[in-house]
């Protein structure tokens, strides 16, 4: 009986502990895409409309902002993630924070959403 009490409390642990360490911020590179170099962070464009240049598109920028972060930290993050993949900029389809306009069909991503979480395509013009 002890034994499984501290099992128990010894998993509760563990899974609070995993929740604490969920990163804030991501990307995820798609693949059969062709490399780039890193830009600037400073010249990655957000778009909230389709770009009406030819473009490719890199990969996933996503970010889970907490409660008291601002709208520039948020959108810095984005930038910085975006330019670690090479884009020149982010097309955000998914804001569940702001609710600031999207564009909901440019992109055919997972169908999970966190309550609060913004999602972006890392772009680079051709």
């Amino acid at each position: 009986m002890k034994n499984r009490i501290l099992f128990f409390i010894a998993a509760a642990g563990l899974l609070i502990g995993a929740a604490a360490c969920a990163p804030v911020s991501g990307q995820f590179y798609y693949t059969k895409t062709p490399y780039f170099e890193p830009t600037n962070p400073d010249n990655v464009e957000l778009l909230r409309y389709k770009p009406r240049r030819p473009h490719i598109r890199l990969g996933e920028v996503w970010i889970r902002p907490e409660p008291g972060m601002t709208a520039r930290y948020v959108e810095g993050r984005l930038r910085a993630r975006a330019a670690a993949l090479g884009a020149d900029a982010v097309v955000i389809v998914r804001d569940r924070v702001h609710n600031h306009r999207v564009v909901d069909y440019y992109w055919y991503g997972h169908s999970r959403f966190r309550e609060r979480e913004i999602v972006g395509i890392a772009i680079r013009y051709r």
